[in-house]
């Protein structure tokens, strides 16, 4: 089943399936009825998965090319 990003909207503490509380900063969730439901009641937003952070911010190195 495809998965989206669900973040809670205004601090709301939203339960996911299991019981526990979705965290603040969001989480990846199945895209099913249960998340549809909680962004239609306006509780969570829905989006694509972000995409994950580099692994390395410094540039690559250079090869020079032989003589």
């Amino acid at each position: 089943m495809p998965q989206v990003f669900a973040t809670p909207i205004n601090g709301a503490r939203v339960r996911k399936p299991d019981g526990q509380i979705l965290k603040a900063e969001g989480e990846t969730v199945e895209r099913d009825s249960f998340w549809l439901r909680r962004a239609a009641d306006g509780d969570v937003a829905l989006s694509d998965i972000p995409a994950a952070p580099a692994a390395s911010a410094a540039p690559a190195e250079t090869v020079k090319p032989r003589k």
